[in-house]
């Protein structure tokens, strides 16, 4: 499936298509005997900073007061440090022609970004940003977020998220995610904050809250009202989740944005 989400092929229609069925109960393929039925919150807007229009957004992470992003395309892919008060660009570190690149989580000060379909994940030092290959993943690579300082989660478009030993990057557990036992495809970029994982779902504006040890989403974040009509005719899918401990806030963005929303939930 060619990544470039302006356009809806019909292979990812029919998976479309199939996602919605199961969400309606036709099928469970998670184990979980206590689903749960989410509630439904909204975005509140506290602020806003510009957004790059040229960035097709594929990750984003506060660390330690800077705003890092990932960028993706074949030739055009990137690793940037911004400057989270004023959505500044500091610096831009460009991939390999031949890397289209996803998501990013910072554990243990390295920068781990994944890789749509070659596999690799990219390791980069934070005082000094040279791109290093550090392991290889089985799936093809989406969002990426840390649980612990041992421990991150990895998605692949489907309703399966996988936790992976951070020094291997072997699969320790998977979960299927799943809303009152109907399973839920499509994930994509990840965040993890307060106990939950947080998801976007392709081409979706919602995102959602998940419970990393059942499963089950817990709430459904409506992000609908983010942008109007007309900054819409150009911008591409919402896929940008960072969670900002000094804010105590996150920061959302999509795919050729104008803006990076300061919201809570």
């Amino acid at each position: 499936m060619l990544k470039d989400r302006r356009f809806l092929p019909a292979c990812l229609i029919m998976t479309l298509f199939v996602t919605l069925l199961s969400c309606n109960g036709t099928g469970n393929s998670n184990s979980n005997p206590d689903p749960v039925l989410p509630e439904t919150l909204y975005v509140d807007v506290i602020g806003t900073l510009p957004h790059d229009t040229s960035a097709f957004t594929q990750g984003f992470e506060i660390h330690d007061g800077i705003l890092w992003e990932s960028t993706g395309h074949y030739g055009y892919s990137t690793l940037r440090k911004l400057d989270p008060s004023n959505g500044s660009i500091i610096e831009t570190y460009p991939l390999p022609d031949t890397l289209f690149g996803e998501g990013i989580t910072i554990v243990n000060e390295k920068i781990y970004q994944l890789t749509w379909q070659s596999g690799l994940v990219l390791e980069w030092d934070i005082e000094n940003p040279v791109m290093t290959i550090s392991d290889t993943i089985e799936t093809e690579g989406w969002g990426i977020c840390s649980v612990s300082s041992s421990t991150v989660v990895t998605s692949n478009g489907s309703s399966t998220l996988s936790f992976r030993d951070i020094t291997s990057f072997n699969t320790l557990r998977t979960i299927n995610v799943n809303i009152d036992g109907g399973t839920i495809g499509l994930l994509n970029e990840l965040e993890y904050a307060v106990g939950y994982i947080y998801a976007n779902r392709y081409y979706s504006d919602y995102i959602y809250r998940i419970d990393p040890e059942t499963g089950n989403v817990t709430a459904l974040i409506d992000a609908s009202s983010l942008l109007s009509g007309y900054n819409r005719i150009n911008a591409g899918a919402l896929n940008g989740i960072a969670w900002d401990p000094e804010r105590e806030a996150f920061l959302l963005t999509g795919k050729n944005w104008p803006t990076v929303f300061i919201v809570t939930f």
